[in-house]
């Protein structure tokens, strides 16, 4: 990542090393002719900070410029970031797909508020994409969310034949690209992607955040559709994500590195029984994978040989900790049926199940044989 553009602050050259936080809800104009001309849009400026501030602006464009699209929006959680997006695109009669394998609280929020607001809901499993086009023609579709690689169990769906399918009728695509990072996708054809900043971007657990990322008038028309939202991404966590991602090269490639070598060690070991991570050629997905992505990520899942292996795998980590999270530099492990799971049966059952003796890692940036020698004492 390479930033050089911070024409937003001071137009002499003397620029701060760090984007400076304004700290105000609120700003002023010296006339009421300057507020007609700024509320009519013939002069820049600023009015309130649900409407976005300059600390906001900075993050905005440096995003968009690595995701490499036009616009950016950012707001105070990811979860809020896809809310808004699925909010401003559907309406109640419309059909939603979402893929079964994704991210738990995008299910949640759709079958838990959307379904309530008249919008139908359809899961559609990664390993039955091939069935898109069958069932879009029985279920007329306006909106399709996709996820590579899903959370928790890394599955990777070939992102550009979901968006030709859904091009071909009329579908609009949402990506929620948290787990792969800004790094990856900015050349799949989807029309809005979102991010949760909490993860790679802030990169250490500190601060929230999320980002809707796409062309000019898609993001303006999801952020024109929640003027009633009074969501907003603080200055402070603005400035702390902006200064996370200028890290986020060198810990993206040691995070992965990482990852890949954990797995790699995991895949041998005689109390695993299974592992899944886009990079090992034993994934379901490896083949898509290699197509679509740079590198493979940081997060894994593996099944040791029982659920009772699990918890004494669990409690004995001393560098791995136990917790929610994904993308920060400490590695964290985690129980996937019990934190991911517990509300969806059937996600216990093929290719991508979620089963009791699952474990998720997000692996962070301590040493490998460190990682690799707290797992090994854990599991043995």
């Amino acid at each position: 990542m390479v930033v050089k553009d911070r024409q937003w602050l001071v137009k002499e050259k003397n620029d701060p090393f760090v984007v400076p936080s304004f700290e105000t809800i609120s700003f002023s104009m010296p006339s009421m002719k300057s507020w007609e001309d700024l509320l009519k849009g013939e002069q820049d400026g600023w009015v309130y900070l649900t409407d976005g501030n300059p600390t906001l602006a900075a993050l905005e464009t440096l995003l968009a410029k690595i995701q490499g699209v036009e616009k950016c929006w950012v707001t105070s959680t990811g979860k809020s970031a896809l809310a808004a997006c699925l909010l401003g695109l559907l309406k109640a009669g419309d059909n939603l797909i979402l893929l079964q394998e994704g991210y738990k609280s995008t299910r949640l929020f759709a079958q838990g508020i959307l379904q309530k607001l008249g919008v139908e809901v359809t899961l559609v499993k990664v390993d039955d994409l091939h069935r898109l086009n069958e069932i879009v023609e029985k279920k007329p579709t306006a909106v399709m969310v996709l996820e590579a690689p899903t959370n928790p169990m890394t599955r990777v769906p070939d992102l550009r034949k979901a968006c030709a399918i859904a091009q071909e009728h009329g579908i609009l695509t949402v990506l929620d690209n948290s787990l792969a990072g800004f790094h990856h996708h900015g050349d799949i054809p989807v029309d809005l992607i979102a991010h949760s900043l909490s993860k790679y971007a802030s990169g250490v657990g500190d601060v929230m955040g999320g980002a809707i990322l796409g062309s000019r008038e898609m993001v303006s028309k999801v952020k024109n559709a929640n003027v009633w939202n009074t969501d907003a991404l603080s200055a402070h966590s603005a400035v702390e994500i902006w200064k996370g991602m200028q890290t986020y090269d060198l810990r993206i490639e040691r995070q992965s590195s990482n990852a890949m070598k954990i797995a790699q060690f995991l895949e041998q070991h005689p109390k695993v029984k299974r592992v899944l991570y886009p990079g090992l050629e034993s994934h379901p997905d490896h083949e898509i994978a290699k197509k679509q992505m740079k590198d493979f990520g940081s997060v894994l899942a593996f099944d040791t040989v029982d659920g009772t292996t699990m918890r004494k795998t669990l409690d004995n980590l001393e560098v791995f900790r136990i917790a929610f999270g994904t993308g920060f530099t400490q590695s964290i492990a985690n129980p996937a049926w019990l934190f991911y799971a517990r509300s969806f049966p059937e996600e216990q059952t093929g290719v991508s199940a979620i089963l009791d003796s699952t474990i998720r890692l997000s692996v962070g940036i301590e040493p490998p044989e460190v990682l690799i020698a707290d797992l090994e004492k854990a599991l043995g």
